[in-house]
């Protein structure tokens, strides 16, 4: 049976955005842009629907806008405010890249996408491909570079299709701490 289309309210508005995310504040607003631009809502109504997502601590960076409110374009006025305010810097974004990126246990395409997010784009794709592969365990690094691939996102490929086939293997190979040698298999012969 076909869904009945659903025109929305503001109140479903306003619970499919969540609070101001003041760690990912452009994303916030590709999120919450996404709902509203089909809203078609005016420049005032996108302005005091973001106040209402706002927590007190970020109220409080923004108090002189809600206080004396532009005549004009009051919604990105607001917006450029908090991005200039939570938005990291070039700079930091730069030292994360270098210095603070891990794979832990996400998939190497999403250290990559995230390692191209913070790169922003100023950084050539043979940098960002070296510095990627700095954060793969080697065995990894040795099958790409034996790929002979050269494009970053096919690499990012093959590295998620070979770290998830060989997890299971490098387990198992972890748990041997010393192969059995002959001197070894000798010693256990004459106990």
């Amino acid at each position: 049976m076909a869904q009945p289309e659903v025109s929305v309210s503001g109140v479903s508005v306003s619970a499919r955005i969540p609070e101001f995310w003041t760690d990912l504040p452009r994303h916030w607003f590709i999120q919450a842009e996404a709902v509203l631009i089909a809203q078609k809502m005016s420049d005032e109504a996108k302005f005091q629907f973001v106040i209402s997502k706002l927590g007190k601590d970020v109220i409080q960076q923004v108090t002189d806008i809600l206080v004396k409110q532009p005549e004009n374009g009051k919604y990105d006025t607001l917006k450029t405010r908090l991005l200039d305010i939570y938005e990291e810097s070039e700079n930091r974004k730069v030292q994360k890249l270098i210095s603070e990126m891990e794979l832990g246990d996400q998939k190497p395409s999403q250290l990559l996408r995230k390692m191209q997010e913070l790169a922003s784009g100023k950084v050539t794709d043979e940098t960002l491909t070296i510095l990627w592969q700095n954060h793969l365990p080697g065995w990894v690094r040795g099958i790409l570079t034996a790929s002979g691939l050269s494009d970053i996102n096919a690499l990012a490929r093959m590295a998620d299709k070979v770290t998830e086939n060989a997890m299971p293997i490098q387990g198992v190979a972890a748990r041997w701490k010393k192969p059995i040698t002959v001197t070894r298999r000798a010693t256990y012969a004459q106990h």
